[in-house]
């Protein structure tokens, strides 16, 4: 049987493994809350090229109406602004909640709405409607540089399940109610 000083022991190694396997987890859910803080500024300045291509619709000289068909941009602005305000909805509730699954599902949808907005709204066919070319120029620098940051959050989050599906600190997972996240694809 078990001395007194290998119980004491083994209890030991048993307490400091899973005071070790809990900071880890700790540690890989604050990375993913870190990595969607730089993500989530990166995103927040598509609500700003937004504001500014309205602005900018709004102090023209037609403003909002076009002098071929009046009613034919407003639609495109309106879904634009829709989008955008869908889209810093599910970023709110993403930062609240950045494991979550239908927070990151909701701002994958939300994301893909208010693309596809601009897209219309600046597609060539859409010869009645102007947006400045400086910030069509400025939206796609911003597709571009999002994605490192899109791609290290991914990471994080992928790190962050493989942690909790692994034995033995699957258990602790467990126990202490951390569950899987999402990435944003």
């Amino acid at each position: 049987m078990f001395d007194a000083w290998e119980f004491w022991l083994f209890v030991a190694i048993s307490v400091f493994w899973t005071v070790g396997a809990y900071r880890r987890l700790v540690d890989l859910r604050s990375q993913v809350t870190r990595q969607f803080a730089v993500l989530e500024d990166m995103m927040l300045r598509y609500q700003g090229l937004v504001q500014d291509a309205t602005t900018a619709a709004v102090t023209a000289p037609s403003g909002w109406q076009t002098a071929v068909a009046p009613e034919l941009g407003a639609g495109h602005w309106t879904r634009l602004q829709v989008a955008a305000n869908l889209s810093a909805m599910a970023l709110a509730r993403m930062q609240e909640h950045p494991l979550e699954p239908s927070s990151a599902k909701a701002l994958v949808a939300t994301s893909h709405d208010l693309q596809d907005a601009w897209e219309a709204l600046t597609h060539p066919d859409v010869y009645y409607v102007s947006v400045p070319v400086e910030l069509t120029q400025r939206w796609t620098e911003l597709s571009i540089s999002i994605q490192p940051d899109l791609e290290r959050f991914n990471q994080a989050v992928l790190r962050y399940n493989e942690a909790i599906a692994m034995f033995p600190a699957l258990l602790l997972a467990r126990l202490f109610a951390f569950k899987p996240g999402r990435t944003l694809v």
